[in-house]
């Protein structure tokens, strides 16, 4: 444990950001997405804290259910791509799980089973051709899941393409196309909103919305971070300084040397890499908070250091010093920026090798 490298979670920040998708929504029942480790934080301890409040869970698959199950969460729990084998289905009945299904296989396994299951989501495709039937498929999903009386409820859903993109007419187009199946189907309630349609567009009233990055404080737009949408950080990734150099102009820095110091200044090397989960591929000037000053990566990232400076201040640095890589003060969508992607991957690439602190912290009023 002496390596200083630690993943603070802050459980009332995903707690804050739960009921603030809810009131965005507020005739909709919510979904708190768990699936990969939550998103990075860590699905167990995340599940705990939310399990009294949360309507339902929503995972990818079976196993990331069934760990949350022997850990004695009591919530629902929802299979967003379903069954991937028959003897699923047996589990998802022993275990009250809920499911999604979106084409026959799916189906004839169910009812091979005979297993009794509470809720099943029937998954239309709207436009994103990635999962899902199409109209007339899920109208027969639909009949043949209720003529089956296995199923307590059928629900249908689909997921937006663009809904991070506001000037983008794709989620107009989807949502017209789903509430035309929807009336062609009749009386049924719906699960339309990831993150991105919570927070910006109209959805369907009643229902079941799914918030997954907003519950962690990470915005899902471009030029957006999630504290600028009211939405609470939940991780601050901080490491330490183990050694500091003084450059001198023209000295370089790094695996291909590809840093050069333009001035005269100290130079501060710290326990974090690519192997923890850093982007490898972030660029100089990437933002870090240095001894509470505002810094910047000076180097290429190696599997277990990055090499900082700090931005603008002449500040002596000294080893032990904490370093922020991102959390309240260093927004992650930032760092992803300066790494050629989305804060979601930052955090959902995170590895083992941090120590995983998890604390709540004061409740945030709404």
């Amino acid at each position: 444990m002496a390596r200083p490298l630690t993943a603070t979670i802050d459980l009332n920040a995903i707690l804050h950001n739960y009921r603030y998708a809810k009131k965005l929504q507020p005739t909709c029942k919510a979904f708190a997405v768990v699936k990969s480790n939550a998103y990075g934080h860590g699905a167990i301890e995340v599940a705990k804290h939310l399990d009294e409040e949360v309507d339902a869970f929503a995972v990818a698959a079976i196993e990331e259910a069934m760990s949350l199950r022997e850990a004695d969460v009591k919530s629902s729990i929802m299979l967003l791509e379903g069954v991937f084998e028959a003897e699923e289905w047996a589990l998802c009945e022993q275990y009250g799980f809920w499911a999604a299904i979106e084409n026959d296989t799916q189906l004839t396994w169910l009812l091979d089973s005979e297993a009794k299951i509470e809720k099943v989501f029937v998954k239309l495709d709207t436009g994103m051709h990635r999962l899902g039937t199409d109209k007339n498929g899920a109208k027969l999903l639909v009949e043949k899941l209720k003529e089956s009386g296995l199923v307590g409820e059928v629900l249908l859903m689909t997921h937006f393409a663009c809904a991070d993109d506001l000037s983008d007419i794709t989620t107009m187009e989807q949502l017209t196309y789903f509430e035309q199946t929807r009336r062609s189907i009749g009386s049924i309630e719906a699960s339309v909103a990831n993150s991105a349609a919570i927070m910006k567009w109209s959805v369907p009233e009643g229902g079941w919305i799914r918030p997954g990055i907003m519950l962690y404080g990470i915005s899902p737009f471009a030029g957006l971070t999630g504290q600028q949408l009211g939405l609470v950080p939940a991780m601050t990734l901080s490491s330490k300084v183990i050694s500091v150099r003084s450059l001198k102009q023209g000295e370089k820095v790094g695996y291909g040397l590809s840093y050069v110091a333009k001035k005269d200044h100290q130079l501060a090397t710290v326990a974090i890499g690519y192997g923890d989960g850093y982007p490898r591929h972030a660029q100089h000037g990437a933002p870090v908070k240095l001894n509470g000053q505002s810094g910047e990566l000076a180097g290429r990232v190696s599997m277990d250091m990055i090499t900082v400076k700090l931005s603008n201040s002449d500040q002596s640095l000294e080893i032990g010093q904490e370093v922020v890589l991102w959390g309240e003060e260093v927004p992650v969508e930032e760092v992803a920026e300066f790494a050629g992607t989305i804060g979601y991957e930052l955090v959902t690439r995170m590895t083992s090798r941090p120590n995983y602190r998890y604390q709540a912290f004061n409740e945030i009023k709404l």
